[in-house]
């Protein structure tokens, strides 16, 4: 009998665990304003990687130190209450892994998407599934979570409805559009490209003194540099049980919490790291050839009409 991670289902959207209603809900009507920039991510296709470069350039190549100021700084949208939002200085920095067409799109926000070949998408969330005990899916297969990912029976649900969602946004003038291939193999044009989006005062911030902002950017960017601050840094908030001042000021602290407690007593441990290999490819390497045979067909299914594909023609 094949494993399934533990979800539940909000509005025919399924998600963690630890998610409650009331949050996602408010996170459809919520109403960026000039002031804001959203990351809009299918989990595990660059969400972090990319937040750690929109940190720095809106920092000024200064980094988060700790999970606390990591966090704040960053919310999920999913999973921030209204007032926190409220209260945040602006610019806002909000990551959400909800489509476009679930949003309250503002044409006065600014939105980042970021894309990942689906056959490397797939491995990475499958690592990250295990790694997280709330999802209770430690003992979980690769070829459990591979058939629950062909079937969009996964947190976010469908990636290629999720993708063609954002693609079809691609070209609006408060939309970038990235790919993970193109942060890994230039990643310091990547962020000249993210920072003239942003403003062009932040554009020639990076450029200004020898480009000392810049150097600095590229250096707390690097994964490297992340893996020794905000893997700890996730672990600090997810891995471990909240405060019970935390717990009384958002719901999903609570959940967390109570399923962390719950993971213990079933003997439920975490399995690696959150940000590991970062490479391009792995699902080359992982998938067997019957599973790429299969992904490709779904590919063919999905994006029949659409040339989205054309952006991993090289790889």
């Amino acid at each position: 009998m094949r494993k399934t991670p533990r979800y539940v289902e909000i509005d025919n959207i399924l998600t963690s665990a630890i998610d409650v209603p009331e949050l996602h809900r408010a996170a459809k009507k919520f109403q960026p304003t000039k002031d804001d920039v959203v990351l809009v991510t299918y989990p595990k296709c660059g969400t972090t990687w990319t937040l750690q470069i929109v940190s720095l350039i809106l920092r000024k190549g200064e980094p988060l130190t700790t999970s606390k100021q990591y966090f704040s700084f960053i919310p999920f949208l999913e999973r921030t209450t209204t007032a926190e939002l409220s209260q945040m200085p602006k610019p806002r920095l909000i990551k959400t892994h909800l489509p476009f067409h679930s949003l309250n799109f503002s044409k006065e926000a600014k939105y980042i998407y970021v894309a990942r070949h689906p056959a490397d998408c797939v491995v990475s969330y499958y690592h990250h599934t295990r790694l997280f005990h709330t999802y209770f899916f430690t003992q979980g297969t690769f070829d459990d979570f591979f058939e629950l990912f062909t079937k969009g029976e996964v947190a976010y649900n469908d990636y290629f409805d999720h993708l063609l969602d954002a693609y079809r946004r691609r070209k609006e003038p408060n939309v970038l559009f990235l790919t993970y291939e193109s942060i890994k193999s230039n990643r310091r044009q990547v962020c000249l490209n993210i920072a003239r989006f942003l403003g062009e005062e932040y554009y020639r911030s990076l450029l200004a003194d020898d480009e000392a902002i810049l150097k600095k950017v590229f250096e707390y960017s690097s994964l490297e540099f992340m893996r020794f601050t905000v893997n700890d840094f996730w672990e600090i908030q997810f891995c471990s049980v909240p405060s019970e001042e935390e717990q009384k000021s958002n719901p999903v602290k609570k959940n967390i919490a109570r399923l962390l407690q719950e993971a213990e007593k079933m003997g439920e441990k975490s399995i690696g790291k959150f940000i590991r290999q970062g490479n391009v490819g792995e699902g080359k390497i992982t998938l067997s050839a019957e599973q790429m045979k299969r992904l490709h067909d779904r590919i063919q299914e999905k994006t029949a009409t659409s040339v989205v594909m054309s952006l991993w023609e090289s790889i």
